[in-house]
């Protein structure tokens, strides 16, 4: 096919989504990897006598950007369309990409030229930015092995580990899909909220039944153990969520993720002690502000020891409540239940019922008008460039004239997709060897479920909270001024760095003036009732113990079974140990959490802990806003210039300190 009828291979400044098609891909990727392949062994021979910056490392970062550029649009379009044609384009060209990829990050001559320019006097005189590129790329290089050329097993022990963490997740999503419950009495579904029972009449239709058919998912179990009135329902949500891909529960031994889990850790650990760590844990935070897993251990203990009296004071209301109810003895699937019906008590207000102030479209409005005033940028949606799919919509990034970038909104869940929200990169900020930068690039994906006549698209606070979180990662990512793809994107920075915009946008979502301001009635067009607004911070601070409980319970369970690995316990022994040492929280003999946490195998392992440690950061630079207003555009503009515009070119700690002294 020639290069001007294939839009792949068609320079561009956005995907042109519209005019790609499957066959586009396999003979675009021949000639990307053929051009690639020549452009590497040309740079290897002209830096071999002296290795510079513009002719390196630029260099190989346009090569490394058009590849993943490439292998994002394969990624979406391949989730997106349909037929066979598809699959077979990823089929054929996902590994041939991936291994392109891997043979760059293994290549000794280019580690000896990143080395060689390091190291040369020059270098003493590097900008901040280039340095710290430059120790990234040597530090990803030896994690490959290439620092030790007697570790020849790293490669095949790395593929062994992705493939561990692809099989964990496929074994979790096919725990979920295996898992349905059909229902026709509605009696049975008392309590539920009546959108949720929509989606349910949805599900059943559209598996060609009658009445409404259960799912497992984050979602359902949430609002199942939370609101059903049911029992049984309850009960029966809570041992199919809590035994997934385990040796337990309704499908025990058929996507047991048990053996699987036991081989990850084995061989992360082995890993690391090959490349000299005392453990992956260690080798997980060497890049993160903090210093050592003791560190991060002696953080989690101390969080532990701060919420003793909250925990008590919660289960001292909860259980004096749950009398009050007629419940004489509480189990595992009651505490959701109850603790949500004493937070509607408490405040007079429930979390569905002020839905109704916040639509999808609506608040997303605000929250571009908010970083407008924030940060003196303008988010304008453009209509005239076709994306992946019609509810994806696209926004660019404007100030005055000038363009920052662009962030691909894509709200709803697919169901051939794990379903959770996240923020991925399409491009990372960088300036090109001739000096044109090349504009970011974030997208938004979101896990909501999509509209209908009968239920338009509302957020409860904790959809609200994680729109926040979301869109926090996606400004931190495209108001960089970086110039380096290595330092400017959120996906180059630390864990415990990566979290920090998005922790900080979520204390918008607990001030009351934020509530209220980004608030429209679906229906009537009104703002948020002052009163109301107040009743929800009541319902958000009440009973809040345990899912902090939860969280700490995970993010130790998960530093610990890295950092001890080889101490005779497995990964269940690890984590039941941890959740007597955390209390609080309702276990029962068959729960087999460890077995369904996907953060142990999305990029979060030993790193958990990064959403406490980033809130604590988050905090000091949200206590500032509230001194100053909330949407102060001093204040703002003190964020981006001095937190969002460097990157990951120096510790985050730095960057606040700067803010702080502003």
């Amino acid at each position: 096919m020639p290069t001007d009828d294939n839009p792949l291979l068609q320079a561009h400044d956005l995907p042109p989504f519209s005019q790609i098609q499957a066959r586009h891909f396999s003979p675009a990727l021949d000639q990307i990897i053929a051009e690639s392949r020549a452009q590497v062994a040309e740079i290897i021979r002209t830096q071999t006598p002296f290795p510079t910056w513009d002719d390196l490392v630029l260099a190989m970062d346009e090569i490394h950007a058009r590849l993943k550029g490439f292998g994002y649009v394969l990624e979406r379009l391949a989730w997106n369309r349909i037929g066979d044609d598809w699959v077979q384009a990823s089929l054929d060209c996902s590994e041939r990409l991936q291994d392109f990829q891997r043979s760059l990050k293994h290549n000794p001559e280019l580690f000896q030229l990143y080395q060689r320019l390091a190291n040369s006097p020059i270098a003493r005189h590097f900008t901040l930015a280039r340095k710290r590129t430059l120790e990234k790329i040597l530090r990803q290089f030896r994690r490959n092995g290439l620092a030790d050329t007697t570790q020849t097993g790293l490669k095949d022990l790395k593929l062994r580990i992705q493939g561990a963490q692809m099989l964990f997740l496929e074994h979790v999503y096919e725990a979920n899909k295996a898992w349905r419950t059909a229902f026709d009495d509605e009696t049975r579904l008392s309590g539920l909220p009546s959108s949720f029972k929509q989606r349910m009449a949805d599900q059943a239709r559209d598996a060609g039944h009658t009445g409404w058919l259960l799912t497992l998912n984050e979602e359902s179990f949430r609002i199942v153990t939370c609101y059903a009135d049911n029992h049984l329902l309850r009960k029966q949500m809570y041992v199919a969520y809590s035994t997934r891909a385990s040796d337990q529960g309704p499908h025990a031994g058929i996507f047991d993720n048990g053996e699987v889990l036991r081989q990850l850790l084995r061989d992360r650990h082995h890993y690391a002690t090959l490349l000299g760590y005392s453990s992956y844990a260690q080798m997980a935070i060497e890049p993160e502000q903090a210093e050592s897993p003791e560190q991060v251990l002696m953080f989690l203990q101390e969080q532990l020891k701060q919420q003793q009296s909250v925990f008590i004071r919660d289960a001292e209301q909860l259980e004096e409540f749950a009398a009050s109810q007629g419940f004489s003895e509480l189990q595992p699937w009651d505490y959701p239940y109850l603790a949500e019906k004493l937070r509607r008590q408490a405040a007079g207000v429930s979390e569905q019922s002020v839905r109704a102030w916040f639509a999808l479209d609506a608040t997303f409005l605000q929250l571009t008008l908010i970083a407008r005033d924030l940060f003196g940028v303008d988010i304008i949606e453009r209509k005239d460039v076709a994306t992946w799919h019609p509810d994806v919509s696209l926004f660019e990034i404007r100030e005055r004239d000038e363009t920052l970038g662009y962030l691909y909104f894509d709200p709803f869940e697919d169901e051939n997709e794990q379903g959770f929200p996240n923020t991925t990169t399409l491009r990372n900020r960088r300036v090109t060897a001739e000096g044109r930068p090349r504009h970011p690039i974030a997208v938004l994906h979101g896990w909501l479920p999509r509209a209908s006549d009968a239920n338009p698209v509302l957020l409860d606070h904790r959809q609200l909270r994680i729109l926040f979180h979301e869109f926090g990662h996606c400004l931190h990512h495209l108001l960089t001024r970086a110039e380096y793809r290595d330092v400017s994107g959120i996906t180059e920075l630390s864990r415990d760095t990566a979290e920090f915009a998005g922790v900080l946008f979520e204390r918008w979502c607990f001030s009351k003036p934020c509530l209220i301001r980004i608030s429209k009635h679906h229906q009537t067009g009104k703002p948020l009732p002052d009163r109301i607004a107040d009743q929800l911070l009541v319902y958000l601070n009440t009973q809040t113990s345990w899912g902090f409980a939860a969280f700490l319970r995970d993010a130790l369970f998960d530093m610990q079974v890295h950092h001890h690995h080889g101490d005779g316990r497995t990964a269940q022994d690890v984590f039941d140990q941890v959740s007597a040492h955390v209390g609080h929280l309702p276990v029962s003999a068959t729960e087999r959490w460890p077995n369904g946490l996907d953060y142990l195998v999305t990029g979060y392992g030993a790193g958990i802990y990064a959403y406490a440690w980033s809130k604590e950061l988050a905090n000091s630079v949200f206590q500032k806003f509230q001194r100053d207003g909330l949407f102060n555009p001093q204040t703002g503009r003190a964020l981006r210039e001095t937190i969002f515009e460097p990157g990951d070119t120096r510790p985050l700690f730095e960057s606040i300190q700067a803010f702080l002294a502003t």
